[in-house]
């Protein structure tokens, strides 16, 4: 996360960002153009509350474990076992779906609190990890391998999404809006550079190891991680305020949230997101292995070059988006997708032969935009649910996105089941399944990029 100045005492931070917002203000390029490319602010904590800097920590060692369990050397293990796109889709979809038991979770909130709440989640989802690892070592029948992988990432999904539903809730309370950007984009600073070198150790270990000893390693890998970053977890101070818990936690329903206009539109954009990048990591792992036959090493190695590239833009994006807003980052990264699918669009029809520089610089965009992305949507969503409430929020926002991300692998694993070997040859294109779905996800990020054009950057309050 970047660091941010302080905004002067007579100056208003709503029309800071209003004036950035402004069509055709030269201000806005201004203060982009003006950005340092490296700010080494980014990496300080200062500006801070106390201890919440351990959460960036979590973030790091976290992504440790997820960037393995989450990744593409999952879906590797998974069609090493024999999953076909069908079950592939369902593997991905685990994790968003399950995100739903935010709802339950959330009552659980008030009696053990954020950061207890946060652990419990944590730690029993590493413990699954555990035998995760275990599998490729003991089970040498891929079949009940793989059914039992699927088993222990349902556990793990279900304490994730059991849990989850507080992290939001927990450091949109303990840091101060003013620091939101800085300390969005610190989090993904620290969570995408955990990644890339989860995933950078991956690379070298199927690049060295060959057979099921290499999934087993990564996935100690994972494990590791994942004790570390409960370890940085209990550092971070919870919310002993019984006002703010009390507030936070007040109970809204679901008509009356989706009834705001600016949560609604949030929520619409959110999904509609979600329904088109669910399906980017899992396929093109399927078309690359299958389509493409690059080996293990080097698919998993262009994942790492993509989130290193993701890494270094945030040096620049951390400068400006609390300056800018939200909206500038995030219709620069949306166009940036456009592109992204269009060109994998063109890989699978054939027009663009798989060489290794040509996926490179594909990953390299495809990262910058989606971690640049990720950071300003966050801020976006800590600015836009209202503090009365916000447990409810958040819960019902990220369900919402999550059954997005969760549904879109399934439907397209299923079309893409259906479809088979089916191409059809026109225009010197070749219309197989992993075309047809690269270029119709371009064409769905269209309406997101209109749609966003309707949300602002500031703060929404509900009126108690």
């Amino acid at each position: 996360m970047e660091s941010m100045q302080p905004t002067p005492p007579d100056t208003d931070m709503d029309q800071l960002t209003t004036d950035a917002q402004a069509p055709g203000r030269p201000t806005l390029l201004l203060r982009l153009a003006g950005a340092p490319i490296i700010p080494m602010s980014t990496l300080s904590g200062v500006g801070l509350p106390i201890g919440v800097a351990w959460a960036n920590w979590f973030a790091f060692f976290n992504a440790l474990s997820w960037g393995v369990v989450l990744g593409a050397p999952l879906y590797l293990f998974a069609k090493h076992l024999g999953a076909g796109d069908g079950l592939l889709g369902f593997i991905a979809a685990l994790p968003p779906l399950l995100a739903v038991l935010h709802i339950p979770g959330n009552h659980l909130i008030p009696k053990l609190g954020y950061r207890r709440m946060v652990l419990w989640g944590w730690g029993s989802r590493t413990v699954a990890i555990v035998f995760i690892a275990l599998i490729p070592m003991l089970i040498p029948q891929r079949g009940m391998a793989l059914f039992l992988l699927v088993l222990l990432l349902i556990i793990f999904s279900a304490c994730r999404g059991l849990a989850g539903g507080a992290w939001m809730p927990w450091l949109s309370t303990l840091v101060p809006t003013d620091v939101r950007g800085k300390f969005f984009l610190r989090d993904q600073l620290f969570g995408q550079t955990g990644n890339v070198l989860a995933l950078i150790l991956v690379t070298a270990i199927f690049n060295f190891i060959h057979g099921p000893i290499a999934f087993s390693i990564a996935f100690t890998i994972a494990t590791l991680g994942g004790v570390v970053s409960v370890l940085c977890m209990t550092a971070v101070p919870d919310v002993t305020n019984i006002d703010l818990h009390a507030q936070a936690g007040t109970r809204i329903s679901f008509v009356e949230m989706l009834a705001a206009g600016q949560f609604r539109l949030l929520c619409i954009f959110n999904v509609a997101y979600m329904l088109v990048m669910g399906s980017l990591v899992v396929f093109t792992v399927a078309y690359l292995r299958d389509v493409a036959r690059l080996p293990s090493a080097d698919i998993i190695g262009l994942t790492a070059f993509s989130t290193l590239g993701g890494v270094a833009s945030l040096f620049w994006c951390g400068k400006v988006l609390d300056r800018v807003g939200s909206r500038p980052i995030l219709t620069a990264s949306l166009m940036a997708l456009v592109l992204v699918f269009l060109s994998w669009f063109l890989l699978a029809a054939g027009l663009i032969p798989p060489l290794l520089p040509v996926l490179g610089l594909i990953y390299l965009v495809s990262g910058i935009a989606g971690i640049n992305f990720s950071a300003a949507n966050n801020r976006l969503q800590s600015l836009q649910v209202p503090e009365l409430g916000r447990n409810h929020h958040f819960a019902l926002l990220l369900v919402l996105l999550n059954v997005a991300a969760g549904t879109s692998p399934i439907i397209w694993g299923l079309v893409l089941e259906a479809i088979g070997n089916r191409r059809l040859t026109m225009l010197g294109l070749t219309l197989n399944r992993y075309a047809i779905l690269f270029g119709v996800c371009a064409l769905m990020l269209i309406p997101v990029i209109a749609l966003l054009r309707r949300l602002d950057d500031h703060r929404t309050e509900v009126k108690g």
